[in-house]
């Protein structure tokens, strides 16, 4: 879905300047929302066909499409193509093609509220019982069986982190080879002219989609009570209002929204660090601000531990109930503040993940059948 730019978006980004000449298809596309990265002319004429697109285009919200998505996405007719490159976090994967075109797809994640976060997203939307919840179980049924058969129509898997190499072989019973997204280690470590003029001089960040999954409301909750320390958060989404609510009459936070090019990495090179109190299988952002020379406080989980030199260029909380949160960040705030995190370090490390390594094995796996 291209309705907003973040990681997996960066993804299909790199791709469209690797093969300039290929087309574009989408389940969702926004316009207003992608059209620096992704113009409406780059989209295929296919994709405003779709159900999904249409739906989309009169209610403008994604969820509504969510019961859509298989048949739209089965809809698209690939079958001029010789290979297809498929970025998926949820049914992009499902793809029909040809025997003779090659199908790789990029896992970002098996769809993680028909999997393992399907009791969040019922929360989210107050739809754990009634007639609500049977409907939302039984298209849960469906779309579990419909993912599963769907994973094994294509040639190449490839995940995009060790986490999510486990999570598709736990729920698609696929192998999959690990493949590092493509990520903009130079853009991070340069020299910026920016307008951005930040609140505060010292100031953490957060850096997300501001929904209820990135549980950044545990972190707001904890800067309430450390005063003395600021925050800044970084970027856009349907909890905007009750993290803002949550957050009202507080003088060391404040919201920046949605910001872009260098305005982005100033705000970033800026900053004290980055807080990041949510598990994800692979998140770009926090490879993005090591490039920046800055280290990370985050949740000691899953991809994060393949990411870092522990306590050289992160540092971490431990329990998953955050009930520690305050009190290793406190422990952080002191080392950060007496330089014990190696900004060289940070950049040498960011520097394994560099688009450069992205690009040169795609290169290889299409070249392999084209």
């Amino acid at each position: 879905m291209l309705v907003k730019l973040w990681g997996a978006e960066k993804v299909v980004e790199n791709w469209v300047k690797m093969y300039p000449q290929a087309d574009v298809f989408t389940l969702i596309y926004d316009e207003k929302k992608v059209w620096k990265v992704f113009p409406k002319n780059k989209i295929h004429p296919q994709v405003f066909k779709l159900q999904t697109q249409r739906i989309y285009t009169l209610t403008h919200k994604q969820r509504l499409c969510l019961p859509f998505m298989a048949w739209s996405t089965e809809a698209l007719d690939l079958s001029s193509y010789d290979v297809v490159l498929v970025s998926s976090s949820g049914f992009a994967h499902w793809v029909i093609t040809k025997p003779e075109t090659k199908t790789i797809v990029y896992y970002h994640a098996p769809a993680r509220y028909i999997w393992d976060w399907t009791n969040e997203f019922k929360r989210g939307i107050n739809a754990q019982s009634g007639l609500k919840g049977y409907v939302l179980n039984s298209l849960f049924l469906k779309l579990r069986q419909w993912d599963f058969i769907a994973s094994k129509r294509h040639d190449i898997t490839l995940s995009n982190s060790k986490t999510t190499q486990k999570r598709v072989l736990k729920y698609l019973r696929l192998k999959s080879e690990i493949l590092y997204p493509p990520i903009e280690t130079e853009r991070f470590d340069k020299n910026v002219i920016s307008k951005m003029s930040p609140k505060y001089t010292h100031y953490y960040i957060i850096l997300s989609t501001l929904t209820e999954f990135k549980k950044i409301d545990i972190a707001v909750t904890a800067f309430k009570s450390i005063p003395s320390v600021n925050l800044i958060i970084i970027w856009d989404g349907e909890y905007r209002k009750k993290l803002k609510e949550l957050s009202d009459w507080v003088s060391n936070i404040s919201f920046a929204w949605a910001q872009y090019w260098d305005d982005l990495v100033s705000l970033v090179q800026k900053s004290d660090g980055l807080i990041f109190p949510w598990e994800e299988d692979f998140w770009i952002v926090p490879i993005e601000v090591m490039a920046a020379w800055k280290p990370i406080f985050a949740l000691k989980k899953w991809w994060l531990t393949e990411s870092v030199i522990a306590w050289e260029t992160w540092d971490f909380f431990l329990k998953s109930d955050w009930s520690d949160f305050i009190e290793k960040f406190q422990m952080f705030h002191t080392n950060n503040m007496a330089w014990k995190y190696s900004s060289t370090l940070c950049k040498q490390q960011a520097k394994i993940f560099d688009k450069k390594l992205f690009e040169d094995r795609i290169t290889q796996i299409v070249h392999r059948y084209n």
